[in-house]
């Protein structure tokens, strides 16, 4: 019996799903004409190029962020994710699952993502104090910004 077209084995269909994914691939990481592409972070520099200027400063403290909402159209909070263990924030007493509510007296409501970002960032050796919600209580927590490279420098010499 021969199969029909709504019937194909998997056999069948599996060089027509590779030949698909192949241009799919291809389609993604082929440039569009005539349109601006995006800078794309450099290989193992998740901030990008450090020297354009619409990047915010290299200092940082040390935590990833997540932005989030209870619910859909709930108000979204800004909570640490992790943090470096070697990192400045660790060192002031930030830890995972606290949410910030403020940097340097301004709340963080209202702001975009990388609004936030670009507040915590900052020029190395200078401080940031940011306002967090912990598990019992709100405290102000003022933390020295440092260096990607001075992070893994503490971590090679452990």
């Amino acid at each position: 019996m021969q199969p029909s077209l709504t019937t194909l084995s998997i056999h069948q269909t599996f060089p027509v799903r590779i030949v698909l994914a192949a241009l799919f691939t291809l389609l993604l990481m082929t440039p569009l004409q005539g349109h601006a592409q995006p800078s794309h972070p450099q290989p193992g520099n998740p901030h990008g190029d450090l020297s354009d200027p619409m990047l915010p400063p290299p200092g940082i403290i040390g935590v990833a962020l997540h932005l989030t909402a209870e619910r859909i159209g709930d108000p979204a909070g800004l909570f640490i994710r992790a943090t470096h263990p070697l990192g400045p924030a660790v060192r002031a007493g930030l830890t995972h699952g606290q949410e910030i509510l403020a940097v340097d007296g301004r709340s963080v409501k209202g702001m975009t993502y990388r609004e936030v970002v670009s507040i915590i960032r900052g020029e190395i050796g200078t401080s940031v104090t940011l306002l967090v919600k912990t598990f019992s209580d709100v405290k102000e927590v003022k933390i020295m910004r440092a260096s990607e490279a001075q992070l893994t420098e503490e971590e090679q010499r452990i």
